[in-house]
């Protein structure tokens, strides 16, 4: 929540307590970056989704064998850290499967893999 003044602030407190438990205080800046984190946490996981569908669809695997992973991951980080909860080849550095797993998709979907496979190893502290 924001508001330009404090008369108006605490009547959007009520308004918005009544219908949630979970307000928060945050500035234009804060709204903004909760915007962009949004579009990562939502948006592109979407879309990951999507990629994930297309691959089992042209492996004629069904993609709801994968529903109880997604449900996993998602729970996982009410109890721990993203940064915790990180698991796969690209934490453990096991490049085998990695050059297995490239070798597998079209040109779009390798150069996703490969920047998100980049960004994980960046952030465990692991170099290519």
């Amino acid at each position: 929540m924001e508001a330009s003044n404090t008369e108006d602030l605490t009547t959007l407190k009520i308004v918005a307590n009544s219908i949630s438990d979970s307000v928060y205080n945050i500035n234009s800046e804060q709204r903004k970056a909760l915007h962009i984190a949004a579009v990562f946490v939502n948006n592109f996981v979407n879309h990951l989704y999507f990629i994930g569908n297309q691959i089992c669809e042209d492996n004629n695997v069904p993609f709801e064998i994968l529903h109880p992973i997604i449900k996993e991951t998602a729970s996982k980080i009410e109890t721990l850290s993203p940064f915790d909860a990180q698991t796969g080849p690209a934490k453990r550095n096991d490049t085998k499967t990695l050059k297995k797993h490239e070798a597998m998709l079209t040109k779009n979907q390798k150069e996703i893999y490969k920047l998100l496979t980049q960004s994980i190893y960046n952030t465990y502290g692991k170099k290519l």
